[in-house]
């Protein structure tokens, strides 16, 4: 089982992350500003989760993907704890994404909040920080 005990969790923790990175004083005006609609296709559990500059959603949704991502969720769980780089994640084919990179990796500076408050997350939601 991973780390997440269904999609309904998965979608919780996550989402509560992204719309706390979307209402950072700092990061979030930027991300916003972006412009950037990234949807990230998720296994064990099955989800879809949407970015985009007006919040995040959820499942199936009539958004076009700037960026796509497809990763098992308990990568995303070790991404977001600092256990595994987006380059490193890349190169062993853990994370494929179709769509522009370049744009991805200039907002890789402006999830520092999320890198702070996802262990706060996996306490309140019970997930392991390892």
């Amino acid at each position: 089982m991973g780390v997440f005990k269904n999609t309904a969790q998965m979608y919780e923790v996550l989402g509560e992350l992204w719309t706390g990175l979307l209402e950072h004083p700092e990061s979030g005006p930027k991300m916003k500003q972006a412009g950037l609609t990234v949807k990230y296709n998720l296994t064990d559990p099955d989800g879809t989760l949407w970015i985009t500059p007006d919040g995040v959603k959820t499942g199936d949704q009539n958004f076009k993907a700037d960026v796509e991502m497809n990763l098992a969720a308990d990568i995303a769980h070790k991404f977001w704890l600092k256990q595994i780089t987006l380059p490193a994640a890349m190169a062993k084919r853990l994370i494929t994404s179709k769509g522009s990179m370049d744009k991805v990796m200039k907002l890789l500076p402006l999830l520092g909040p999320n890198y702070e408050n996802y262990p706060k997350l996996c306490a309140k939601y019970g997930l392991p920080k390892e």
